[in-house]
């Protein structure tokens, strides 16, 4: 029997794009139904997108009473739509609004193998995508409800369209308008990021065809527009600035006048230049861009580009800040499992651009596609662990054409036990810290942080936690016999045991693990402090107590706005004061009293002005959590006043 013919068999026809979807959306699966509204961002697309659906304003992006005037309206367009199919507004439920993730990255797998077939063959294709598919932050991203997934399914297919015009594919017009379809679909979700990756990619594969200088310089180029942000020059810094611009703008301008000089008369360029297609870009942008200009009095653009991505350009926004390689050192875990072939593909992909292989065109348009993105955003300040994301799908198809050469014999010894190294140094990492050790360790730490508490007896109101053993059984299986048959050169069974041990990883992770760490999940621990206050005052699971009555002080985590209803208040706007029976029955307070004194001060002054009007105050017990998207402790107390004095 041929080695491949398995291989051969399930990558055939349409049923190998099945096969790669499946395999993302069941990975994902556990998370999209299992996990609580996530801090920060998840919970602020939701929320926008769930108020579009209780005002009917689809134009205009809002969180609670604030514009949101950062990303474009598409993703929030999604998740009202599938909202409003499987669910409602009402309902307050997170997992319809992240249908629209689950689904993109599942199909972003089947349009990996897709934009790989004329790059690197089906064969190499398909392993790159099946790789890619299980990698836990494609996974983690297809159940957040936010843009990168469905960004990471416009760009694929920006690219794979690219691909197949570069590489000389039928029908050059149709795969010309898939493109420009892709580009105005990834501007409506995160704006320029998609055209931007687009744009690297057509330059820099260019560039390539003139050899090594030419890529190297337009490199430069990007290195140069952000090199002031890390170098200090005093008194230097504006001429300094400009400087590095006048540099950066002079290489990367002589790296485009190189390309217009050697392209544009090549059939792939005619085709993209054809005028339907820029003409459906503006189509699809340019309505939306004018009718949201004129709704928001021209704010969105300032805010958008001059708040939002001039902060992320200037500097480290919003504290998301990291050194250049900081994104290498994420691959560790975030790109498990392909990690076990990472290195050597690496090294293999670099050697077929160099020596002509066969498929040096197709490899140096995978080159073309990861490393241009890449170096611009390890060096920009601002700094997100998916942000590199979108060039994944390019090295999960490196990893494939490496493994099609490493089973042809190709030998990278050093390299193949430093990837091994790293496969089992990351998937180890993710078990341990999905184990009770793991758990027990943060716990302890964690505890450590309380100022109010105790904590001994905050570790004490942890302890309920379990931590299910037998998933991490198979999980460590996995690890061990994908090292097994890497050694013993046995790499197709290697990939479906790395799958395999991704698969159990992450479904550990999202339906046995994450679900039941209470102490992780502030607003969950929040809610269950209030519904305690409700529950001593007879009111099960606060019925008829509405939003709008719910103030929580000392905590502004939007997770908990989407949960509990638009009209709740948060830190900075909630009140402190108790409202009079004129204006409502019943008044919720919930205090983090490990914010600040004044936060602990709130409640014996609610209790005295409800004392005063002979009003009946229903109190928790101390609730403990720790707020995982700013790392701090809370401990709740909920306090609930009734309209009536408290009966004896």
């Amino acid at each position: 029997m041929d080695r491949f013919s398995v291989l051969d068999q399930i990558s055939r026809g349409v049923r190998g794009y099945v096969l790669l979807f499946l395999l993302t959306f069941i990975a994902a699966a556990p998370g999209v139904f299992n996990l609580a509204p996530l801090d920060r961002d998840e919970s602020r697309f939701a929320q926008a997108s769930k108020q579009m659906l209780e005002t009917s304003d689809y134009l205009i992006i809002r969180n609670q009473d604030e514009q949101r005037n950062k990303k474009p309206a598409g993703i929030y367009w999604l998740q009202a739509a599938s909202t409003a199919v499987f669910s409602s507004a009402e309902a307050q439920e997170i997992w319809s609004y992240r249908i629209p993730s689950w689904i993109a990255a599942a199909l972003t797998t089947s349009l990996v193998f897709w934009a790989g077939m004329p790059l690197v063959g089906r064969r190499a294709a398909f392993l790159g995508a099946a790789l890619f598919g299980a990698g836990l932050l494609v996974t983690t991203e297809a159940h957040i409800a936010k843009t990168d997934a469905t960004l990471l399914l416009a760009t694929t297919l920006a690219l794979g369209a690219l691909a197949h015009l570069k590489m000389g594919a039928d029908k050059p017009k149709r795969l010309a308008l898939i493109f420009w379809f892709a580009i105005g679909f990834g501007f409506l979700i995160k704006g320029p990021v998609t055209p931007m990756v687009a744009l690297f990619a057509l330059v820099f594969s260019a560039l390539s065809d003139r050899g090594w200088k030419a890529p190297a310089m337009f490199c430069a180029g990007l290195v140069f527009v952000f090199l002031d942000a890390y170098v200090p020059l005093g008194p230097l810094s504006a001429a300094g600035g400009i400087l590095f611009k006048v540099i950066a703008a002079g290489l990367i301008g002589f790296s485009l006048v190189q390309v217009v000089r050697s392209e544009w008369r090549k059939d792939y360029v005619r085709a993209l230049a054809w005028w339907p297609g820029p003409v459906l870009f503006v189509l699809m942008v340019l309505p939306w861009l004018v009718a949201i200009q004129m709704a928001t009095d021209g704010q969105f653009l300032a805010e958008a580009l001059g708040k939002d991505l001039g902060d992320k350009v200037g500097g480290a926004s919003e504290g998301h800040s990291g050194p250049p390689g900081y994104h290498l050192l994420y691959l560790l875990t975030h790109f498990f499992p392909a990690t076990l072939f990472l290195i050597p593909a690496l090294f293999i992909g670099a050697k077929a651009s160099k020596e002509g292989a066969p498929e040096a065109n197709g490899v140096s348009f995978l080159w073309a596609w990861l490393l241009p993105t890449w170096l611009m955003f390890e060096v920009l300040p601002t700094k997100l662990s998916h942000y590199e994301m979108p060039v994944y799908p390019a090295l999960g198809l490196l990893c494939g054409y490496g493994i099609l050469k490493l089973i042809d014999g190709a030998r990278a010894p050093i390299a193949r036990y430093a990837s091994l190294v790293m496969f089992l140094l990351g998937g180890g990492l993710l078990a341990l810290i999905a184990s009770p050790v793991g758990v027990d360790i943060f716990m302890s730490e964690g505890a450590g942080d309380y100022r109010f508490s105790d904590a001994a007896l905050v570790l004490e109101s942890w302890e309920t936690t379990n931590v299910i053993i037998w998933p991490l059984i198979f999980i460590v299986a996995g690890l061990l016999l994908s090292a097994f048959y890497f050694v013993v050169r046995r790499y197709q069974f290697a990939v479906v045991c790395a799958v395999a041990a991704s698969l159990f990883l992450g479904w550990h992770i999202r339906t046995t693990f994450l679900p039941e760490q209470n102490w992780l999940q502030a607003s969950v621990t929040a809610r269950a402090s209030l519904e305690e206050a409700c529950a001593s005052a007879g009111m099960e699971e606060c019925a008829g107590l509405s939003a709008s009555d719910i103030q929580i002080i000392g905590f502004a985590e939007p997770s908990f706005v989407f949960a509990n209803g638009t009209d709740v208040q948060i830190e900075p706007h909630s009140s402190r004061e108790l409202r009079p029976l004129s204006e409502a029955n019943y008044s919720a307070f919930i205090i983090n009293l490990e914010d600040s004194e004044a936060a602990r001060a709130v409640a014996p002054a609610i209790m005295a002005a409800a004392d005063a009007e002979g009003r009946c105050v229903y109190q928790s017990e101390l609730h403990h959590a720790l707020n995982y998207s700013n790392g701090s402790a809370a401990t709740f107390q909920a306090l609930l006043v009734g309209p009536e004095a408290c009966q004896p």
